[in-house]
């Protein structure tokens, strides 16, 4: 499991096949994480209650009985910002990205690494899509990604630059 946390933008991806993305809401303790693509078929509103042991963040499940533990990847968290699309959702934390989108039948959530000019996708729900890149190009409030369709841009957060 790989979760890449925006400002309230986020890309999780869980394995094969699974993986969400959405934005981060904040209500007292409870944390929902409402999805936007989401790979599996609805089930419970996903929510959990946070706080730090040490470096690890716990998660409490609210509608469901489970405990995760994340841990923070060392690196820089700057630059950090996200954009929200019709479909899905592009989200940059460091020398990190996270991109999910669905059209028609058609989806993904991926997290990758940027170098350079160079996005690479390291982590995807479909694995064929590792070790692929992402071309992204922000032009008059749209996105488009390795020349594809171009997005609207619906909601944006941070200083957005490529």
């Amino acid at each position: 499991m790989v979760w890449l946390q925006g400002l309230s933008f986020f890309v999780d991806v869980r394995g094969p096949g699974e993986g969400f993305a959405g934005q981060l809401d904040q209500r007292l303790d409870v944390f929902e994480w409402n999805r936007l693509v989401d790979l599996q078929p609805p089930g419970l509103p996903d929510a959990g209650r946070m706080s730090w042991a040490d470096d690890v963040l716990v998660e409490v499940g609210v509608h469901a009985d489970y405990t995760e533990h994340w841990e923070r990847d060392p690196g820089s968290v700057e630059p950090c910002w996200g954009l929200r699309l019709s479909s899905a959702v592009l989200v940059r934390v460091g020398h990190r990205f996270g991109w999910a989108w669905r059209r028609s039948d058609d989806a993904d959530v991926s997290i990758g690494e940027i170098d350079g000019t160079d996005w690479l996708i390291t982590v995807s729900a479909d694995a064929s899509r590792v070790g692929t890149t992402l071309r992204p190009e922000l032009t008059s409030g749209q996105l488009r990604v390795n020349d594809d369709i171009a997005w609207e841009i619906e909601e944006s957060e941070g200083s957005v630059t490529l």
